[in-house]
Order: structure tokens, then sequence, then C-alpha cells
């Protein structure tokens, strides 16, 4: 299954699951609004009024019909008044077929009063639901929802198809940002109103500035120079590529077993994909929701130490509350990171002159006694307290809980291929290097390896473990 499928599949889950969720409150309204009718206490629950089992019948009911009137609903593109005249047959249907179920069985489920309630009350809110999520589709077409940066190899008829499929999509967030053609004599003409940018010899330069995250190759394969060269670097940097199956995919997926190609067909054109991580899209969006939950509880939580440490460095040395730096992110994107301010106000400016104090070899600058901390930032960092704030980055979007740390720019720069494949997963607080031993890993390549491991490893009892290692390891104080 290809991103794109992928994205779709999330998406109709994640709706389904909502759908569940209003038809359960709604069946909690129709009893409040029942009780209160008949001079009840509204908070109470009475079997005899709306019995377990009615619930279970109607999440079933509603589940098949939406699945029958709304398989192929596009929000964005169905008028307000079918989704109005949809949403009110299926209410319409499922509280008579609920209703005849009951009768059927000779069952007291629920009084009939309940049910009317339930079937108006269900109404509103879906209509409502579906109505929200027409406008908001529509709103963020230009953007998309979790946005993939797409780059097209190929300027003919299969293009110029993917290109108009991917733009009538424009709201799961599949955004063409730029379309390469080995045929040099391509370049400048325009595709679906895009234009071919560029030829192959743009390519490594168009995947790093455009932060690339899946390329499409929709071109006859023999047209590229080179072309299993071009495949192992998209490997070795953790970027996923789909194509037309021909003879020199078959030949090297034969040599590269470590990366198997999955078959799928996309608008009536076979592809094989080759996926950086082994992760699908669905459980990383579960893994990103999860860890959003998880980020606005430690922040309620941990609110009080963010105050009385934030007045601590404003009472102790001078300069900002917040340390801001760029950072890199997913496939190359820049974002700021944010921490308690742990060192001196010009400690960039200093880091030069300590540079024969490094500890790490390669491209990373790490220092154990770092000279540049205060008092307050020496026990911020080694109780990993100045961290505290990247729970907001977590919230905006940029990082993860959990995974491989966010370099500098000026550390990618000095990456070789291998080392761009940490950053085909969002970056975390926490990870693998953290907890197995930070302060003895002075190599790099050791870094690198153990990021690569999580990436290729990934599973939610991994991250699971992590977490429960990285309390152990704030706890006993080892994390500077």
């Amino acid at each position: 299954m290809n991103i794109v499928q992928q994205k779709i599949q999330t998406f109709r889950i994640t709706d389904r699951i909502i759908d569940l969720i209003l038809l359960f409150v709604s069946a909690r309204l129709a009893i409040i609004a029942e009780r209160v009718v008949h001079s009840k206490s509204w908070h109470g629950l009475d079997p005899q009024s709306f019995h377990f089992s009615a619930l279970i019948i109607i999440m079933i009911i509603w589940t098949i019909l939406i699945y029958l009137l709304e398989s192929d609903l596009v929000y964005r593109r169905t008028p307000v008044w079918d989704i109005i005249k949809n949403t009110a047959i299926i209410s319409f249907i499922g509280v008579t077929t609920t209703i005849t179920l009951n009768f059927l069985l000779k069952t007291d489920f629920f009084q009939r009063s309940t049910i009317g309630f339930f079937g108006i009350i269900s109404f509103i809110l879906l209509l409502l639901k579906r109505g929200s999520m027409k406008y908001f589709l529509s709103s963020i077409r230009q953007e998309g929802f979790d946005p993939k940066n797409i780059l097209i190899i190929g300027s003919h008829k299969r293009a110029e198809r993917i290109i108009h499929e991917f733009k009538e999509h424009g709201e799961y967030g599949l955004k063409i940002r730029s379309i390469l053609d080995p045929d040099t004599s391509r370049i400048g003409m325009t595709v679906d109103g895009m234009h071919v940018t560029g030829d192959m010899l743009n390519f490594k330069e168009t995947l790093k500035n455009l932060e690339i995250d899946e390329v499409f190759f929709a071109v006859d394969l023999n047209m590229i120079e080179n072309i299993h060269d071009i495949f192992t670097y998209l490997d070795t940097i953790g970027v996923s590529y789909h194509m037309m199956i021909n003879e020199s995919v078959h030949t090297y997926s034969d040599k590269h077993l470590n990366i198997r190609p999955i078959s799928s067909n996309y608008y009536n054109m076979p592809m094989l994909s080759f996926h950086a991580i082994k992760a699908s899209h669905f459980k990383l969006y579960i893994k990103n929701g999860i860890e959003k939950v998880f980020a606005v509880l430690l922040i309620i939580v941990s609110f009080p130490v963010l105050l009385l440490f934030g007045l601590l460095v404003y009472l102790t040395s001078k300069g900002p509350i917040l340390f801001k730096q760029e950072r890199v992110g997913l496939h190359g994107r820049k974002f700021y990171q944010y921490k308690l301010r742990s060192m001196l106000v010009d400690a960039e400016e200093l880091k030069e002159q300590y540079a024969h104090l490094n500890e790490q070899s390669g491209p990373v600058f790490k220092i154990k006694n770092d000279p540049r901390l205060t008092s307050i930032g020496r026990f911020m960092r080694k109780y990993s307290i100045d961290e505290l704030p990247q729970l907001f980055n977590i919230l905006l979007g940029p990082m993860t809980l959990i995974g491989p740390r966010p370099p500098v720019p000026s550390e990618v720069k000095e990456y070789k291929d291998i080392h761009h494949r940490r950053l085909s997963m969002k970056p975390g607080i926490t990870g693998l290097w953290q907890v197995s031993g930070r302060n003895t890993i002075h190599n790099f390549e050791e870094w690198v390896k153990l990021d690569l491991e999580y990436i290729d490893n990934w599973s939610f009892l991994m991250d699971l473990r992590i977490a429960v290692k990285t309390v152990s390891t704030v706890l006993s104080g080892t994390g500077m």
C-alpha cells in the first residue's frame, strides 16, 4: 500500500471512529433528555430507558448504513444538500431498523422516547460533524492534512495522471514540490499547470532543498542513467519511492532484499513501492496521537516545575528564560526547538573557544562538564528539566516524544549519505541513544547506528520500553 492509499485509509478510519464517538454521545444525551422529560434525575442510568445492548446494536446498524451510503463520500466535492440527505436517510433507517429489531426480538432495550431523542440528536451531531469536515478540508486544501512533499520523475501521460490525482486530492496533504524529467528537452514544459524544473542532474539537490518525503517514478526507468545508484541513494538517506513495474525494478529488488517492495494499484496503474521505514503511516499516526495526549498531560503535571526553574533562570543569569535553536527534523524540515536556557547567553559565540574540549567524534559538539553551563543549568541538565519546553514542540508537530534527536543545520551539512537516514522519522525528546548510555557513547557512528536500529525496528513495545528507561534515567540524574 503506497503513501496515498495509507493516508486515505488513515483518514477514513479516523472518520469512522469519530462517528462512533458521536453515536455514543448521542445515546447519553438521549438518555438525559428522556429522564428530564419524565422528571427523573438527569445523570442517572436506567436499563429500562436504554439498555447497553441497544448501544451495540445501534453501533452495528449505523456503521453498516454509513458504509453503504457514504463509502464513496468525498467531503470537499459532495454538495451540502447531498450530505444533509444522506445523514437524514442514515438516521431514519437506523432508528426504524432499531425499533423493528426491538419489536421482533420481543425485548425492552429502550423506551421509544429515548430512541426518538437519539435519532434527532445523532442526526444533528453527525450532520454538524460532516459540515465541519467539509469546511475544514476545503480550508486546508492548499496545505492539506499532515502534508507530504512529493517529487515526480517524468512528465508524459503517466506523470500527468498522477499529478492530476494528487492535485484533486489536495486535502490529503500530497504536495508536489517539483517535477524532473531525464529528457532535458522537457525542462520548462507544463504538466497539468506545473512546470518541469530540471533533469536528473538536479535530483539530489531537489531532494534535500525541498525536504522531499516521497518520490514517484512515472517514467520508463531505462531512460534514467545509473537508476540502480539512484535507488541505492534513496534507500541510504531513507526516502520512500514508488514506480511503475519493469525489469529494472525487479533486478534491483532481487539484489536488495532488506527493503521489500510492495505491489499496489493506484488509479489503474500498477506500482511497486519501496518504503524507507517498515512502520505504516497509520501506526505512526496513532503514535503521534498518543504522544500528543501524553505531552498535554506532562505539560499539566510539570507546569509548576517549569514555572519554578523559569523563575530561577531569570533570577540567576542574564538573558532570556527560553533558549530557541534551529533544528532539522523529518527529511530536512527546519524548526525551532525550545528549552529552558541552561547556558550563558553568549554560549554559541563561546563554542569555538571550547572546541578542543569536544568529546564527540563526527559533526556533533558535546562536552560533559561544559564550562558554559550556569549553576542552575547544570542541575537542570542533570535531571533533563531543561528539556520540558520541548513538549510544546510535540503539540506543534515537528517533534515526537520518542525518536532520533534533532541535529542542528551545521551538523547536517557534514553528514554522509547514510547519516541522512536518521531524518526519515520525526525527531524525539528521548530515544534509544538517550537510554543506552549517551554519556559513554562518544562515537558519532555508534549514535547513528542506534538511531537506525530504532527506525528499522520501531514498534509500540519498543517505545514503551524506551519511555520506562527514560523515567529511570531522569530520576537517576544521568541526563547530562
